[in-house]
């Protein structure tokens, strides 16, 4: 008899150590769980379970339910005006542990992955090409970010973009922007929590006009500054030493060597105003 207790207890051990399981902690790893091979609604979280008589009639499908970064660059987006423009766009996700099955249904990962690039690439294209709004023109797509970014989340949670207030949109865009949104897509089995437009810009050909155009701005701007401190050194040089404002300017543009010539050599009745110019720009030279 005391053979048989011995057996007994030792086979109640084996089994008891068997069905002992840990799930692990980095990543953080959920256990969908299992009955006779099927799924259930179900779940454990990381760390150590028992599952009686694993696999064969409790086991576990591991999920990794970390956060994940996915970023999006959707191909060939053109503007009504037939510009084409790139939008990089990125989304934080992680699998909804109140729905994991559906997660797991959508081929895990890799699958929802897929399909948020197909929704994401969908939602922009739409929107950046649609002749009714804005953007009617790539400078307008360059603007709006903050629509951009509530027209992705809009698509992928399957709101009707159309349907939902202005006020709901910017709410939504806010906080996901800011990575504080606790969206449920149940249909994917995620949560998501960030949508962000890091930049909308003109691509190819248009891009180095546009570039070019900016350049040319930054110089016209640069120049005008340029312009009105001259204007301002004149005019205190001709104060300061009592010259005629067309000798001032010559002294100006000479001293800013504009004009080929030495200072020394400007003819003035009063060798004095040499000097007093001299000292002026002193102070100017680098």
């Amino acid at each position: 008899m005391l053979g048989i207790s011995l057996i007994f207890t030792g086979v109640i051990l084996a089994i008891g150590l068997w069905g002992l399981r840990k799930l692990p902690t980095d990543p953080v790893t959920y256990g969908v769980v299992t009955f006779f091979g099927r799924r259930t609604s179900w779940y454990v979280k990381e760390g150590w379970h028992w599952f009686f008589l694993y696999p064969f009639v409790h086991g576990f499908v591991p999920v990794d339910v970390t956060a994940k970064n996915q970023d999006f660059s959707p191909e060939d987006l053109r503007t009504p005006d037939m510009a084409e423009i790139e939008v990089l766009t990125a989304i934080t996700f992680k699998p909804d542990p109140d729905h994991l099955i559906n997660y797991l249904n959508n081929k895990g990962e890799a699958g929802v992955r897929k399909i948020l690039d197909d929704v994401v690439e969908e939602a922009i294209r739409e929107r950046a090409a649609n002749p009714t709004k804005p953007p009617y023109t790539w400078e307008d797509a360059v603007k709006m970010k903050e629509v951009f970014i509530a027209e992705v989340a809009a698509t992928i949670i399957g709101r009707d973009v159309g349907t939902t207030s202005l006020d709901e949109l910017n709410k939504l865009a806010i906080e996901l922007r800011r990575g504080n949104g606790v969206v449920k897509i149940e249909t994917l089995g995620v949560i998501l929590s960030r949508v962000n437009v890091k930049s909308v810009k003109p691509k190819g050909e248009l891009a180095k006009a546009a570039e070019q155009a900016a350049k040319e701005l930054r110089e016209m701007q640069a120049e005008k500054i340029e312009i009105d401190n001259v204007g301002d050194r004149i005019k205190e040089l001709a104060e300061k030493t009592g010259i005629s404002s067309e000798l001032a300017v010559e002294v100006v543009q000479t001293e800013r060597k504009k004009v080929t010539k030495d200072i020394k050599q400007i003819k003035l009745d009063a060798g004095s105003v040499v000097e007093a110019a001299g000292k002026f720009f002193s102070g100017f030279r680098k």
